[in-house]
C-alpha cells in the first residue's frame, strides 16, 4: 500500500485525457472530410459520410459536456493545488512553533 496520495497526478492525468477527447470531438467532422477519399469504394465513403453527418447532434452534446467536465476538473486540480499549499504551510509554521 503507498504512504501517499497522488491525487495531483491522477488530476492531471484525467484532465489532459479529457481535453484530449475534447479536441477529437471538436475535429471529427473535419478529420471525416478529409479522410473521405481514403475508403475507394462510394459504397463505404458514403456510408461514412452518413455517420458523421447523422451523428452530428450526439457529438455535439457530448462534446458539450466533455468542456463542461474539464472545466470543473480543471477547478479540482487547482483547488487541490492550493488545499495543498496551505496544507503544507500550515504543517511548516508548526514545525517552527514546536522548535
Amino acid at each position: 500500500m503507498a504512504d501517499h496520495l497522488v491525487v495531483d497526478e491522477t488530476l492531471d492525468d484525467t484532465n489532459r485525457d479529457l481535453k484530449t477527447i475534447h479536441q477529437e470531438f471538436s475535429l471529427a467532422k473535419d478529420r471525416a472530410d478529409q479522410t473521405n477519399r481514403i475508403w475507394g469504394q462510394d459504397d463505404l465513403t458514403w456510408a461514412m459520410g452518413e455517420f458523421v453527418n447523422n451523428w452530428y447532434v450526439h457529438r455535439d452534446k457530448i462534446n458539450e459536456r466533455l468542456g463542461k467536465l474539464s472545466e470543473r476538473v480543471d477547478q479540482a486540480c487547482q483547488t487541490w493545488t492550493d488545499a495543498e499549499k496551505q496544507l503544507a504551510d500550515s504543517i511548516q509554521v508548526d514545525e517552527v512553533s514546536n522548535a
